[in-house]
């Protein structure tokens, strides 16, 4: 994890800020976190495994089977990897089930709504394995929380690519490294014409999923026509969620700010390389212009996956790992995909205010890569003048391997000798270069966060938990749920042996006055090829439910809630 410091920022002014002296080292070990800024360094210590007791059964067990034809069958789950692999890695066994879960644990009563899960689902056609954890077509996940009881389910997402493969019993859009496959050369061609139109990029929503202001849910991935709006309820595709406003392109950020009142995103300009920051509010389908960044460094705009903002400011990251459209145009996928390396063009971040659409902070910064921003906020003198902003996020070393050892090959492959989850730490530093510091032992700690989720009432704002997926070695891949807390400089673990949890959601209780009363929601996939909804205590961050699955489902990506109204 890591903190980024900008001084002296003001929205009404016209002023170049410095860049103030930052380092978070963001490692995980066993169960320890490391996390410091410009302020202050955090230790986590380690913690014992939590009890897994179970007091009370909240509700019968009564679970239905929709019968829908299934996408597999008995060979090619064999084709599939699931009689030897960890279900996790693994696909769906089914396009569609709902039933009701029995609960082990007691459910809070307060808890009313749907926490929705989007991510990969299905990773294979017929005999055909896909290479790459993004490629999956996504599968959205359900638990709907009332009265004490919990139903799930998990259905299918309905994209055109989706479809489409299905039907044809092939690749029909470019995924995130599957390209279709040609019968000649012409065939090429034209599916390039059409790569230039957009018509050839999937629109397989497999990344989040989000509830905007009006109360509309949408499932999202890095395309802009990847973009469907799914009923929470029955989970079934609804239809593509149309932008009104006639910005173009054909790509954004994967994870927009998503608030009651506002849809925050970036724009990446891959001709004219730069970002667009853009609004929309809630009840509209049309994206309105705050300004643009135009990158300092080439040949193109750098990935942004995701980016955090504060009560005043948009945070543009501007990465070394940069489009190609040379890449993107390939029929067989590079070591980094649609993306270069460039380090020597350096890496920046830029600090846009809201209101006026003004830079007020475009500063160099050492080279990184990163997945996720956590959060952001702003710090204040006596007179309430911003002095600086702390932006922190999960970065991996400056090291772009990270893409490639996601392949399902390695997710698969792992023997439990092998260590080789890398080092995340979050080198953006200072004035006006910065510098690496470690600020723990490694030994100290994991070596590997990411996933992070914090109180959305803290969104923007200056905050003391977060709730993150972390590392107990040895391991290929973060297996732990971890809560952070910077202000004792301390971390809670919750670790299960051979399990693969997912992102750790925070839900808030109604009227709850502390920042961590509430609950954390994860689905977890076990070694076993079953699975179960866990919930932890937010404060205690001890197990106080969990609910079996009829089946393991694969590893999931991002979740959203759905309060009930």
């Amino acid at each position: 994890m890591d903190s980024l410091s900008f001084s002296g920022i003001h929205c009404r002014q016209d002023v170049q800020p410095s860049i103030s002296s930052t380092m978070l080292d963001f490692d995980h070990r066993k169960h320890g976190f490391l996390f410091g800024n410009n302020k202050v360094t955090f230790l986590v210590r380690k913690q014992d495994k939590p009890s897994l007791t179970f007091t009370h059964v909240a509700s019968p067990l009564r679970r239905q089977l929709i019968s829908v034809p299934s996408v597999e069958n008995d060979d090619v789950d064999a084709a599939a990897g699931r009689n030897n692999q960890h279900v996790a890695w693994t696909s769906v066994r089914q396009e569609r089930w709902e039933g009701e879960l029995d609960v082990q644990g007691e459910l809070p009563l307060w808890l009313k709504g749907t926490y929705l899960r989007n991510g990969p689902g299905l990773w294979h056609l017929e005999n055909y394995n896909f290479r790459h954890l993004f490629d999956g077509y996504a599968t959205i996940v359900k638990l709907h929380f009332e009265n004490g009881r919990l139903v799930a389910g998990h259905r299918q997402i309905e994209s055109e690519a989706y479809k489409a493969a299905r039907k044809n019993k092939k690749i029909c859009f470019r995924e995130f490294s599957e390209v279709p496959k040609h019968e000649n050369f012409m065939a090429y061609v034209g599916e390039l014409a059409n790569l230039f139109s957009g018509a050839s990029l999937t629109d397989n929503a497999n990344t989040g999923v989000v509830k905007l202001g009006d109360g509309r849910v949408l499932c999202l991935t890095e395309t802009q026509k990847g973009s469907l709006i799914i009923d929470p309820n029955s989970l079934e595709t609804v239809g593509r969620f149309e932008y009104s406003d006639n910005l173009g392109g054909l790509i954004h950020s994967a994870h927009p700010i998503v608030t009651d009142t506002e849809f925050l995103t970036l724009l990446p300009d891959l001709l004219n390389p730069g970002y667009l920051v853009v609004r929309m509010e809630p009840g509209t389908n049309e994206r309105k212009v705050i300004g643009r960044v135009n990158c300092r460094g080439g040949p193109a705009a750098g990935w942004v996956h995701s980016f955090p903002v504060t009560e005043h400011y948009v945070v543009v990251p501007e990465m070394p790992l940069r489009y190609c459209a040379q890449n993107l145009l390939r029929a067989e996928p590079t070591p980094l995909y649609k993306f270069e390396w460039h380090p020597e063009s350096k890496a920046f971040v830029h600090v846009m205010c809201k209101a006026s659409g003004k830079i007020v902070a475009s500063v160099e910064v050492p080279l990184f890569v990163t997945f996720h921003f956590i959060n952001a906020y702003e710090e204040e003198d006596e007179d309430g003048r911003v002095t600086a902003i702390i932006a922190d996020c999960c970065e991996h070393n400056a090291d772009t391997t990270i893409l490639d050892q996601l392949r399902l090959q390695n997710l698969r492959s792992f023997n439990g000798k092998d260590d080789v989850l890398p080092d995340a730490r979050i080198p953006l530093d200072g004035s006006p270069f910065g510098k690496l510091e470690a600020a723990l032992d490694p030994d100290e700690h994991g070596r590997g966060m990411d996933m992070c989720s914090i109180n959305q009432v803290y969104l923007g704002k200056k905050y003391r938990y977060a709730y993150a997926c972390g590392a107990q070695r040895p391991c290929n891949f973060p297996n732990t749920l971890t809560k952070l807390d910077f202000v004792e400089k301390k971390a809670k673990n919750w670790h299960d042996e051979g399990a693969v949890p997912s992102e750790p959601f925070f839900v808030a209780r109604p009227g709850a006055t502390e920042e961590d009363d509430g609950v954390v929601i994860s689905l977890v996939s076990e070694k076993s090829g079953n699975g179960y909804a866990l919930l932890l205590d937010g404060s205690t961050f001890e197990e106080i439910a969990r609910a079996k699955l009829p089946y393991g489902l694969p590893y999931g990506l991002h979740g959203c809630w759905v309060p009930k109204k």
